[in-house]
Protein backbone atom coordinates (compact mmCIF):
# COMPACT_ATOMS: atom_id res chain seq x y z
CA UNK A 1 0.00 0.00 0.00
CA UNK A 2 2.82 2.39 0.85
CA UNK A 3 4.48 1.84 -2.51
CA UNK A 4 1.16 2.42 -4.26
CA UNK A 5 0.76 5.69 -2.37
CA UNK A 6 4.21 6.82 -3.36
CA UNK A 7 3.59 5.93 -6.99
CA UNK A 8 0.43 8.03 -6.93
CA UNK A 9 2.69 11.06 -6.79
CA UNK A 10 3.86 10.40 -10.31
CA UNK A 11 1.91 11.79 -13.21
CA UNK A 12 2.17 13.72 -16.40
CA UNK A 13 2.06 16.94 -14.40
CA UNK A 14 4.60 15.87 -11.79
CA UNK A 15 3.80 17.33 -8.37
CA UNK A 16 1.23 19.87 -9.66
CA UNK A 17 2.96 22.99 -8.34
CA UNK A 18 0.65 25.45 -10.11
CA UNK A 19 -2.70 23.74 -9.57
CA UNK A 20 -4.69 21.87 -6.93
CA UNK A 21 -3.29 18.46 -6.10
CA UNK A 22 -6.08 15.94 -6.85
CA UNK A 23 -7.18 13.36 -4.28
CA UNK A 24 -5.84 10.63 -6.56
CA UNK A 25 -2.31 11.83 -5.78
CA UNK A 26 -2.76 12.13 -2.02
CA UNK A 27 -0.83 9.81 0.33
CA UNK A 28 -1.95 7.63 3.22
CA UNK A 29 -1.52 9.07 6.72
CA UNK A 30 1.58 7.14 7.72
CA UNK A 31 3.26 7.49 4.33
CA UNK A 32 2.96 11.26 4.43
CA UNK A 33 3.79 11.50 8.13
CA UNK A 34 6.97 9.52 7.54
CA UNK A 35 7.96 12.04 4.86
CA UNK A 36 7.35 14.82 7.40
CA UNK A 37 9.52 12.98 9.91
CA UNK A 38 12.24 12.77 7.30
CA UNK A 39 11.81 16.51 6.76
CA UNK A 40 12.21 17.31 10.49
CA UNK A 41 14.65 14.56 11.46
CA UNK A 42 17.43 16.38 9.67
CA UNK A 43 20.73 18.05 10.30
CA UNK A 44 19.25 21.54 10.70
CA UNK A 45 17.31 20.47 13.83
CA UNK A 46 20.53 19.15 15.37
CA UNK A 47 22.34 22.38 14.52
CA UNK A 48 19.65 24.57 16.09
CA UNK A 49 19.49 22.35 19.19
CA UNK A 50 23.26 22.50 19.48
CA UNK A 51 23.14 26.28 19.28
CA UNK A 52 20.76 26.36 22.26
CA UNK A 53 23.11 24.16 24.29
CA UNK A 54 26.04 26.52 23.81
CA UNK A 55 24.14 29.60 25.03
CA UNK A 56 21.93 28.48 27.94
CA UNK A 57 22.08 26.24 31.02
CA UNK A 58 20.15 23.00 30.66
CA UNK A 59 16.99 24.07 32.52
CA UNK A 60 16.69 27.28 30.50
CA UNK A 61 17.46 25.38 27.32
CA UNK A 62 14.60 22.93 27.99
CA UNK A 63 12.19 25.83 28.57
CA UNK A 64 13.21 27.40 25.26
CA UNK A 65 12.93 24.07 23.43
CA UNK A 66 9.44 23.37 24.79
CA UNK A 67 8.34 26.90 23.90
CA UNK A 68 9.74 26.48 20.39
CA UNK A 69 8.06 23.09 20.04
CA UNK A 70 4.66 24.49 21.02
CA UNK A 71 5.10 27.57 18.81
CA UNK A 72 6.21 25.59 15.76
CA UNK A 73 3.44 23.02 16.22
CA UNK A 74 0.75 25.71 16.30
CA UNK A 75 2.10 27.62 13.30
CA UNK A 76 2.65 24.44 11.29
CA UNK A 77 -0.87 23.15 11.97
CA UNK A 78 -2.55 26.48 11.19
CA UNK A 79 -0.72 26.72 7.85
CA UNK A 80 -0.47 23.02 7.04
CA UNK A 81 -4.19 22.39 7.32
CA UNK A 82 -4.74 25.02 4.61
CA UNK A 83 -2.59 22.97 2.24
CA UNK A 84 -4.48 19.76 3.04
CA UNK A 85 -7.86 21.43 2.51
CA UNK A 86 -7.00 23.23 -0.70
CA UNK A 87 -4.40 20.99 -2.36
CA UNK A 88 -2.29 24.07 -3.14
CA UNK A 89 1.42 24.60 -2.62
CA UNK A 90 2.43 27.38 -0.24
CA UNK A 91 3.20 29.75 -3.11
CA UNK A 92 -0.29 29.32 -4.53
CA UNK A 93 -1.84 29.84 -1.10
CA UNK A 94 0.01 33.11 -0.52
CA UNK A 95 -1.70 34.62 -3.58
CA UNK A 96 -4.95 34.96 -1.64
CA UNK A 97 -3.41 37.24 0.99
CA UNK A 98 -0.73 39.02 -1.08
CA UNK A 99 -2.47 39.11 -4.45
CA UNK A 100 -1.88 37.42 -7.80
CA UNK A 101 1.14 39.62 -8.57
CA UNK A 102 1.91 40.76 -5.03
CA UNK A 103 2.76 37.17 -4.09
CA UNK A 104 6.16 37.68 -5.68
CA UNK A 105 7.32 39.32 -2.39
CA UNK A 106 6.84 36.34 -0.03
CA UNK A 107 7.78 33.88 -2.77
CA UNK A 108 11.08 35.65 -3.42
CA UNK A 109 11.89 36.05 0.29
CA UNK A 110 11.23 32.41 1.12
CA UNK A 111 12.91 31.11 -2.03
CA UNK A 112 16.14 33.02 -1.42
CA UNK A 113 16.30 32.21 2.30
CA UNK A 114 15.64 28.55 1.50
CA UNK A 115 18.48 28.60 -1.00
CA UNK A 116 20.72 30.02 1.76
CA UNK A 117 19.67 27.10 3.99
CA UNK A 118 20.88 24.77 1.24
CA UNK A 119 24.21 26.59 1.15
CA UNK A 120 24.60 26.49 4.95
CA UNK A 121 24.06 22.73 5.20
CA UNK A 122 26.16 22.03 2.11
CA UNK A 123 29.13 23.95 3.55
CA UNK A 124 28.92 22.38 7.00
CA UNK A 125 28.74 18.87 5.54
CA UNK A 126 31.53 19.52 3.06
CA UNK A 127 33.80 20.99 5.75
CA UNK A 128 33.31 17.97 7.99
CA UNK A 129 34.18 15.57 5.17
CA UNK A 130 37.30 17.37 3.91
CA UNK A 131 38.63 17.77 7.46
CA UNK A 132 38.02 14.08 8.11
CA UNK A 133 39.95 12.94 5.02
CA UNK A 134 42.59 15.68 5.13
CA UNK A 135 41.79 17.74 2.03
CA UNK A 136 43.10 21.31 2.10
CA UNK A 137 40.53 24.09 2.08
CA UNK A 138 40.22 26.03 -1.16
CA UNK A 139 41.93 23.41 -3.31
CA UNK A 140 40.50 22.15 -6.59
CA UNK A 141 39.50 18.87 -4.92
CA UNK A 142 37.82 20.86 -2.15
CA UNK A 143 35.55 22.63 -4.64
CA UNK A 144 35.07 19.43 -6.63
CA UNK A 145 33.67 17.71 -3.53
CA UNK A 146 31.45 20.74 -2.91
CA UNK A 147 30.00 20.42 -6.40
CA UNK A 148 29.57 16.65 -6.13
CA UNK A 149 27.67 16.95 -2.84
CA UNK A 150 25.51 19.71 -4.30
CA UNK A 151 24.57 17.49 -7.24
CA UNK A 152 23.70 14.58 -4.93
CA UNK A 153 21.55 16.89 -2.81
CA UNK A 154 19.81 18.18 -5.95
CA UNK A 155 18.79 14.94 -7.68
CA UNK A 156 15.76 13.85 -5.57
CA UNK A 157 14.29 17.36 -5.61
CA UNK A 158 14.73 17.52 -9.37
CA UNK A 159 12.68 14.35 -9.75
CA UNK A 160 9.44 14.40 -7.70
CA UNK A 161 8.20 14.05 -4.13
CA UNK A 162 8.44 10.26 -4.34
CA UNK A 163 12.25 10.57 -4.70
CA UNK A 164 12.38 12.81 -1.64
CA UNK A 165 10.39 10.12 0.18
CA UNK A 166 12.94 7.45 -0.79
CA UNK A 167 15.81 9.40 0.77
CA UNK A 168 13.73 10.20 3.86
CA UNK A 169 13.06 6.50 4.43
CA UNK A 170 16.82 6.21 5.01
CA UNK A 171 17.47 9.61 6.58
CA UNK A 172 14.85 9.45 9.35
CA UNK A 173 16.17 6.24 10.97
CA UNK A 174 19.73 7.47 10.43
CA UNK A 175 19.08 10.65 12.41
CA UNK A 176 17.51 8.61 15.22
CA UNK A 177 20.78 6.65 15.35
CA UNK A 178 22.71 9.93 15.49
CA UNK A 179 20.56 11.17 18.35
CA UNK A 180 21.18 8.00 20.32
CA UNK A 181 24.92 8.29 19.60
CA UNK A 182 24.87 11.96 20.63
CA UNK A 183 23.23 11.28 23.99
CA UNK A 184 25.41 8.23 24.62
CA UNK A 185 28.58 10.11 23.72
CA UNK A 186 27.58 13.11 25.82
CA UNK A 187 26.98 10.97 28.89
CA UNK A 188 30.32 9.23 28.37
CA UNK A 189 32.39 12.37 27.75
CA UNK A 190 30.48 14.57 30.20
CA UNK A 191 30.61 12.13 33.09
CA UNK A 192 26.89 11.49 33.35
CA UNK A 193 23.71 13.50 33.09
CA UNK A 194 24.02 15.28 36.44
CA UNK A 195 27.62 16.22 35.77
CA UNK A 196 26.70 17.66 32.35
CA UNK A 197 24.02 19.83 33.92
CA UNK A 198 26.27 21.01 36.74
CA UNK A 199 29.04 21.93 34.28
CA UNK A 200 26.68 23.72 31.90
CA UNK A 201 27.86 27.23 30.99
CA UNK A 202 26.22 30.37 32.25
CA UNK A 203 23.74 31.98 29.92
CA UNK A 204 25.42 34.00 27.16
CA UNK A 205 22.15 35.24 25.66
CA UNK A 206 18.69 36.02 26.98
CA UNK A 207 16.10 33.25 26.99
CA UNK A 208 13.79 35.09 24.58
CA UNK A 209 16.58 35.92 22.13
CA UNK A 210 17.50 32.24 21.98
CA UNK A 211 13.81 31.39 21.59
CA UNK A 212 13.63 33.68 18.56
CA UNK A 213 16.58 31.88 16.95
CA UNK A 214 15.25 28.45 17.92
CA UNK A 215 11.72 29.07 16.69
CA UNK A 216 13.07 30.92 13.68
CA UNK A 217 15.08 27.86 12.75
CA UNK A 218 11.89 25.99 11.87
CA UNK A 219 9.54 28.90 11.13
CA UNK A 220 10.80 28.77 7.58
CA UNK A 221 9.78 25.14 7.17
CA UNK A 222 6.44 25.74 8.90
CA UNK A 223 5.55 28.56 6.55
CA UNK A 224 6.02 26.39 3.45
CA UNK A 225 4.73 23.18 5.06
CA UNK A 226 1.70 23.13 2.74
CA UNK A 227 4.02 21.80 0.04
CA UNK A 228 4.05 18.58 2.10
CA UNK A 229 0.68 18.62 3.89
CA UNK A 230 -1.29 18.95 0.66
CA UNK A 231 -0.48 15.26 0.18
CA UNK A 232 -2.65 14.41 3.21
CA UNK A 233 -6.22 13.39 2.44
CA UNK A 234 -7.76 15.90 4.89
CA UNK A 235 -7.00 18.57 7.47
CA UNK A 236 -7.43 16.27 10.48
CA UNK A 237 -4.71 13.95 9.24
CA UNK A 238 -2.44 16.93 8.62
CA UNK A 239 -2.97 18.31 12.15
CA UNK A 240 -2.16 14.98 13.82
CA UNK A 241 0.85 14.35 11.61
CA UNK A 242 2.23 17.84 12.25
CA UNK A 243 1.83 17.54 16.02
CA UNK A 244 3.72 14.25 16.05
CA UNK A 245 6.39 15.84 13.88
CA UNK A 246 6.94 19.22 15.55
CA UNK A 247 5.52 18.66 19.02
CA UNK A 248 7.31 15.35 19.61
CA UNK A 249 10.15 14.49 17.23
CA UNK A 250 11.52 18.00 16.77
CA UNK A 251 11.58 18.58 20.54
CA UNK A 252 13.35 15.24 20.99
CA UNK A 253 15.99 16.27 18.47
CA UNK A 254 16.52 19.68 20.05
CA UNK A 255 17.03 18.18 23.51
CA UNK A 256 19.42 15.49 22.25
CA UNK A 257 21.55 18.02 20.38
CA UNK A 258 21.49 20.37 23.39
CA UNK A 259 22.87 17.64 25.65
CA UNK A 260 25.64 16.99 23.13
CA UNK A 261 26.47 20.69 22.99
CA UNK A 262 26.53 21.02 26.79
CA UNK A 263 28.98 18.12 27.01
CA UNK A 264 31.35 19.40 24.31
CA UNK A 265 30.82 23.15 23.97
CA UNK A 266 30.23 22.68 20.21
CA UNK A 267 27.00 23.49 18.33
CA UNK A 268 27.92 21.82 15.03
CA UNK A 269 26.81 18.14 15.12
CA UNK A 270 29.84 17.14 13.04
CA UNK A 271 32.18 18.74 15.59
CA UNK A 272 30.22 17.17 18.44
CA UNK A 273 30.69 13.72 16.92
CA UNK A 274 34.36 14.48 16.32
CA UNK A 275 34.78 15.29 20.03
CA UNK A 276 33.19 11.93 20.82
CA UNK A 277 35.58 10.18 18.41
CA UNK A 278 32.58 8.98 16.40
CA UNK A 279 32.69 11.18 13.31
CA UNK A 280 34.05 8.53 10.94
CA UNK A 281 31.53 5.97 12.19
CA UNK A 282 28.53 8.28 12.02
CA UNK A 283 29.39 10.48 9.05
CA UNK A 284 27.24 8.63 6.52
CA UNK A 285 24.19 8.79 8.80
CA UNK A 286 24.67 12.54 9.33
CA UNK A 287 25.24 12.93 5.59
CA UNK A 288 21.79 11.42 4.98
CA UNK A 289 20.36 14.06 7.33
CA UNK A 290 22.11 16.79 5.37
CA UNK A 291 20.80 15.30 2.15
CA UNK A 292 17.25 15.31 3.50
CA UNK A 293 17.55 18.95 4.58
CA UNK A 294 19.04 20.21 1.33
CA UNK A 295 16.75 18.39 -1.08
CA UNK A 296 13.69 19.66 0.81
CA UNK A 297 15.12 23.20 0.85
CA UNK A 298 15.77 23.35 -2.89
CA UNK A 299 12.40 21.68 -3.62
CA UNK A 300 10.65 24.41 -1.62
CA UNK A 301 12.64 27.14 -3.35
CA UNK A 302 11.66 25.87 -6.79
CA UNK A 303 7.99 25.51 -5.83
CA UNK A 304 7.92 29.10 -4.61
CA UNK A 305 9.38 30.59 -7.79
CA UNK A 306 7.64 28.24 -10.25
CA UNK A 307 4.22 29.61 -9.30
CA UNK A 308 2.36 32.49 -10.96
CA UNK A 309 3.10 35.27 -11.80
CA UNK A 310 6.28 33.58 -13.05
CA UNK A 311 5.52 32.57 -16.68
CA UNK A 312 4.98 28.89 -17.38
CA UNK A 313 7.58 27.13 -19.53
CA UNK A 314 5.82 24.37 -21.56
CA UNK A 315 4.07 22.83 -18.50
CA UNK A 316 4.05 22.85 -14.71
CA UNK A 317 6.74 20.25 -14.23
CA UNK A 318 9.18 21.68 -16.78
CA UNK A 319 8.73 25.11 -15.20
CA UNK A 320 9.49 23.68 -11.75
CA UNK A 321 12.61 21.89 -12.95
CA UNK A 322 13.93 24.92 -14.81
CA UNK A 323 13.46 27.13 -11.75
CA UNK A 324 14.97 24.42 -9.55
CA UNK A 325 18.21 24.51 -11.53
CA UNK A 326 18.33 28.30 -11.27
CA UNK A 327 17.81 28.12 -7.49
CA UNK A 328 20.50 25.43 -7.24
CA UNK A 329 23.00 27.60 -9.11
CA UNK A 330 22.16 30.48 -6.75
CA UNK A 331 22.73 28.14 -3.78
CA UNK A 332 26.23 27.39 -5.06
CA UNK A 333 26.87 31.12 -5.31
CA UNK A 334 25.86 31.61 -1.67
CA UNK A 335 27.93 28.58 -0.62
CA UNK A 336 31.00 30.36 -2.02
CA UNK A 337 30.49 33.17 0.53
CA UNK A 338 29.90 30.87 3.53
CA UNK A 339 26.60 31.87 5.23
CA UNK A 340 27.27 29.17 7.86
CA UNK A 341 29.70 31.64 9.45
CA UNK A 342 26.78 33.80 10.64
CA UNK A 343 24.39 30.95 11.51
CA UNK A 344 23.00 32.45 14.75
CA UNK A 345 22.20 35.81 13.15
CA UNK A 346 20.79 34.02 10.10
CA UNK A 347 18.22 32.20 12.29
CA UNK A 348 17.07 35.45 13.89
CA UNK A 349 16.96 37.21 10.53
CA UNK A 350 14.74 34.40 9.23
CA UNK A 351 12.33 35.04 12.08
CA UNK A 352 12.02 38.75 11.23
CA UNK A 353 11.61 38.09 7.52
CA UNK A 354 9.22 35.15 7.60
CA UNK A 355 7.20 35.64 10.78
CA UNK A 356 5.07 38.42 9.19
CA UNK A 357 4.39 36.21 6.16
CA UNK A 358 3.24 33.31 8.31
CA UNK A 359 0.86 35.34 10.46
CA UNK A 360 -0.63 37.17 7.46
CA UNK A 361 -1.55 33.87 5.80
CA UNK A 362 -2.98 32.53 9.07
CA UNK A 363 -5.12 35.62 9.72
CA UNK A 364 -6.35 35.73 6.12
CA UNK A 365 -7.56 32.14 6.06
CA UNK A 366 -8.75 31.52 9.60
CA UNK A 367 -10.26 34.89 10.56
CA UNK A 368 -12.03 35.83 7.32
CA UNK A 369 -14.58 33.19 6.19
CA UNK A 370 -15.34 35.15 3.02
CA UNK A 371 -11.69 34.93 2.01
CA UNK A 372 -11.51 31.26 3.00
CA UNK A 373 -14.19 30.45 0.44
CA UNK A 374 -11.87 31.69 -2.30
CA UNK A 375 -9.13 29.27 -1.20
CA UNK A 376 -11.41 26.25 -1.17
CA UNK A 377 -13.68 26.85 -4.15
CA UNK A 378 -12.94 24.72 -7.19
CA UNK A 379 -11.88 27.60 -9.44
CA UNK A 380 -11.28 30.28 -6.82
CA UNK A 381 -8.90 33.10 -7.68
CA UNK A 382 -7.44 35.80 -5.44
CA UNK A 383 -9.58 38.94 -5.40
CA UNK A 384 -6.59 41.30 -5.69
CA UNK A 385 -3.55 41.70 -7.90
CA UNK A 386 -1.51 43.34 -5.12
CA UNK A 387 -2.78 43.56 -1.55
CA UNK A 388 -1.34 46.69 0.11
CA UNK A 389 -2.57 45.49 3.52
CA UNK A 390 -0.28 42.46 3.31
CA UNK A 391 2.67 44.60 2.23
CA UNK A 392 2.13 47.10 5.05
CA UNK A 393 1.78 44.24 7.54
CA UNK A 394 5.04 42.67 6.34
CA UNK A 395 6.99 45.95 6.45
CA UNK A 396 5.69 46.78 9.92
CA UNK A 397 6.36 43.29 11.26
CA UNK A 398 9.88 43.13 9.89
CA UNK A 399 10.84 46.55 11.25
CA UNK A 400 9.35 45.87 14.68
CA UNK A 401 11.13 42.52 14.81
CA UNK A 402 14.47 44.01 13.83
CA UNK A 403 14.30 46.99 16.18
CA UNK A 404 13.03 45.10 19.25
CA UNK A 405 15.79 42.51 19.47
CA UNK A 406 16.30 43.31 23.16
CA UNK A 407 12.63 43.60 24.11
CA UNK A 408 10.56 40.48 24.82
CA UNK A 409 10.77 38.24 21.68
CA UNK A 410 11.46 40.05 18.43
CA UNK A 411 9.79 37.17 16.57
CA UNK A 412 6.54 37.43 18.53
CA UNK A 413 6.67 41.25 18.46
CA UNK A 414 6.87 41.32 14.69
CA UNK A 415 4.16 38.73 14.19
CA UNK A 416 1.75 40.49 16.55
CA UNK A 417 2.19 43.81 14.75
CA UNK A 418 1.80 42.19 11.32
CA UNK A 419 -1.31 40.31 12.39
CA UNK A 420 -2.97 43.38 13.89
CA UNK A 421 -2.18 45.62 10.91
CA UNK A 422 -3.44 43.07 8.41
CA UNK A 423 -6.60 42.23 10.37
CA UNK A 424 -7.63 45.87 10.91
CA UNK A 425 -7.22 46.90 7.29
CA UNK A 426 -8.81 43.73 5.86
CA UNK A 427 -11.70 43.89 8.32
CA UNK A 428 -12.38 47.53 7.45
CA UNK A 429 -12.31 46.78 3.72
CA UNK A 430 -14.56 43.71 3.94
CA UNK A 431 -17.09 45.56 6.10
CA UNK A 432 -17.37 48.18 3.34
CA UNK A 433 -17.70 45.54 0.61
CA UNK A 434 -14.38 46.40 -1.01
CA UNK A 435 -10.70 45.39 -0.90
CA UNK A 436 -7.54 47.15 0.33
CA UNK A 437 -6.35 47.29 -3.28
CA UNK A 438 -9.45 49.24 -4.40
CA UNK A 439 -9.15 51.54 -1.39
CA UNK A 440 -5.51 52.22 -2.21
CA UNK A 441 -6.25 52.98 -5.87
CA UNK A 442 -9.12 55.28 -4.89
CA UNK A 443 -6.92 57.14 -2.42
CA UNK A 444 -4.12 57.71 -4.92
CA UNK A 445 -6.35 58.19 -7.96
Amino acid sequence: MENENVQNLVGSEGDAVRSKLPQSKRLGFWSNTFILWGFVLVISSLLVGGLVGTQLPFKDAVVVILMAGAFNSIIAILIGVIGARTGYTSAMIYRFSYGQKGVILPNLIISITTVVWFAVILNITRDAFVDMVGISSGSGLFWGITLLMAIIFLIPAYKTMKWIAYVDYLAAPAIIIILVATIWGALDVGGGFKQIISNAPAATASLLVVFTATAGGWLHGNTVISDFTRFYKNGKQAAIGLFLTYGVLMVFQYIGATIGALATGEWNIFLIMDRFGLLEVTFFAIFLGSWSTCMAAIYFAANMMAAPPVPEYKNEEKTRKMVLLICWALALFFAWYGPDQIFNFFLQFLAWLIGPIAITVIVDYWLFPTKRNLYESENGLPDMMINPAAYLAWIGGFLIGYFTQNFFSSLINGMIVSGIVYFIWMKAAINKGTTPEKQWKKLWG
